[in-house]
Formats: C-alpha cells, structure tokens, sequence
C-alpha cells in the first residue's frame, strides 16, 4: 500500500534531481544566477582543485570557463538519493566534455607541461583540445523554507581523457544538420522555459 509518506519521498527525489538538472545548465550555460540557486548560501563546494564556499566556486570558476573553453556539455545517469525528512543524500554519476581552446599558455596551464610538450610536437597546440572526463557527484541536500538545495558537494573523477579536438561539427552537410548551444543565456533553453511564464502560452516559437 502507498502512503503519504511514500508519495511525499517521490516528489523530493523528483524535485531534488531537478536541482541537479539545473546544475548542469548553469555550469554549460556559465549562468551565475542559476548555479547560486542550486546551492544554499553557505553550502561547500569540493571540485579537488577548490574546496570552499560554493558561491566562491562559482565567481571563480565561471571567468575561468569562459576564457579557456568555447563549450561543455554536463551529462547525468543514475542517482541514487535517500530522504529523510529535510535532509537528502544523493550519488549521481555524470559525464562532462569541455571544448577548450588552444595556445601553448592555455593547454598547459590546463593539461599540463607534458601533454602540451606532445601537443606541440605534433602540431596540435593551437587547435581547440576537448576534455571527457567520468564520475560521481555526491551530495548532501537540505531542503530550507520548502526549496532543497544542495549544502555539500563532493566531485569525484574517476576517469579522464584529453586529446585534439575531433567534433564534427563545421565542415559538409553536418553543419548545417547541427545546432550548437551557447554559453549565456542566449542558448534557446531559456525561451523555451520562458513561454511558459506568458499569460496566453501562444504557440512555441524558440528563437
């Protein structure tokens, strides 16, 4: 028999894997705004490379992304989430790709005196280089005047991989069959989620 217990853990685990939906648009979009609303305030951010405030993750990692990348794509799998009462606790496997641009300063200050020295060698330096790497998000939620967000976050990589770019994407009829998305809010996710805010909901159009 299904309780009232039972349907309310179903909404939080539904509302919650939203909250990490939004995660992954924020970051791709480099949308400052909405990757704050995924985290409490004095939530903490572990990425290895900065451990702190998550809202200090984000003012820092955003110019970063900009600068060294010209797009990334934030896949989540399965997720694994427990609730009880205002506190979850969520394990979320993801795959990221990152499109980063090239120049000697820009690979080894990202992938490392070594790879750029090959990169260099072969004659791959100043091409654009792509970064896929697999692994697991784990959180811990709470939820606060009725919204979860996340209050601790743990990025662990298990795998990685960097190489010279090799997405299909500007040559032949495969440019003109491919859409790419943008890094602000220009992409046309926020106009599609946008008409649902209009008082008439007149036919979609997404610019």
């Amino acid at each position: 028999m299904i309780t009232n217990h039972d349907m309310q853990i179903t909404i939080d685990r539904a509302e919650i894997q939203n909250v990490l939906a939004r995660y992954c648009r924020g970051i791709d979009r480099l949308d400052e705004e909405l990757l704050k609303a995924v985290y409490h305030p004095d939530a903490n951010d572990d990425h290895g490379v900065f451990n702190g405030n998550a809202y200090e993750f984000i003012e820092m990692v955003l110019p970063l992304l900009k600068d060294i990348t010209s797009g990334g794509s934030h896949m989540l799998f399965q997720s694994q989430i427990d609730v009880v009462g205002d506190r979850a606790a969520a394990e979320t496997y993801f795959l990221a790709y990152q499109r980063m641009r090239g120049g000697r300063s820009k690979i080894e200050d990202y992938y490392g005196p070594t790879y750029a020295a090959a990169a260099t060698k072969v004659g791959t330096i100043d091409e654009d280089h792509e970064y896929i790497a697999g692994g697991r998000y784990v959180d811990q939620l709470t939820r606060r005047n009725g919204e979860w967000r996340i209050q601790a976050r743990i990025v662990m990589n298990e795998w990685g991989q960097c190489g010279p770019i090799r997405n299909v994407t500007d040559e032949g009829m495969i440019q003109h069959n491919i859409r790419l998305g943008s890094t602000d809010r220009s992409d046309p996710v926020y106009g599609a989620f946008a008409w649902l805010r209009e008082p008439a909901l007149p036919d979609m159009v997404i610019a």
